[in-house]
């Protein structure tokens, strides 16, 4: 309820409030992010790991009025469940994506402005400290795997200095790949785990704090 609540206030702020001229960004600029990811879609892959943090920065160069272009790198991590922790299963997953992005910022006053954007690339993940049930589980599923994701953003941010600004975003990061416990090595830890849904890819809703830092003047 609270991505929600915070999204329709962004959406808000970026119909209801403009500027006839708003105010020149630099061409060149980084962005920076850090956040908690929710795991949602997949019921199985809920009750397997929780979110504990996501980080990612980026290298934007802007095109024409404040449309812009980038790339990016992003790393996410989240910790195994307490039901598994309780059977010392402490297996994580990791995370990482290199990709482009596109995107515009809008002021809708002096000092502020919103962003929309998205990124989109390739995603690399892999579970660290699989411990199988059976010995002769190991080497039977792979560890890793490497997959498309698409990841809408909705920001809003404040100038504090000529060239940064603070702000935060909400973001919907989404897999072209389904959740397999086979290789997280958790399909056995679970005893309920032939009950919960797994029909639906992975993907995780997260709201992040993030930093702009404009390069050079502005032009």
């Amino acid at each position: 309820m609270k991505y929600l609540v915070f999204s329709l206030l962004l959406i808000q702020v970026f119909i209801l409030k403009s500027q006839d001229k708003p105010p020149e960004l630099p061409r060149f600029s980084v962005r920076v992010n850090c956040g908690i990811p929710k795991l949602v879609s997949s019921e199985l892959l809920r009750h397997t790991f929780s979110g504990v943090i996501t980080a990612d920065a980026n290298i934007n160069c802007k095109l024409f009025s404040n449309f812009f272009v980038g790339v990016g790198y992003s790393y996410s991590y989240s910790k195994a469940q307490k039901e598994l922790r309780d059977q010392s299963v402490n297996t994580h997953m990791e995370m990482q994506n290199g990709y482009l992005k596109i995107g515009y910022d809008h002021f809708f006053s002096e000092n502020a402005f919103t962003t929309i954007s998205l990124n989109m690339g390739a995603n690399f993940t892999s579970y660290k400290g699989v411990q199988y049930y059976r010995d002769t589980l190991k080497g039977k599923y792979p560890t890793q795997f490497v997959s498309g994701f698409v990841e809408p953003q909705l920001g809003v941010y404040f100038m504090v200095e000529p060239n940064v600004a603070i702000g935060g975003h909400i973001g919907y990061n989404y897999n072209f790949s389904q959740f397999d416990s086979r290789y997280s090595g958790t399909d056995k830890w679970l005893p309920n785990s032939s009950s919960l849904s797994n029909k639906w890819n992975i993907s995780s809703i997260t709201l992040c704090f993030g930093m702009y830092i404009g390069l050079g003047k502005k032009k």
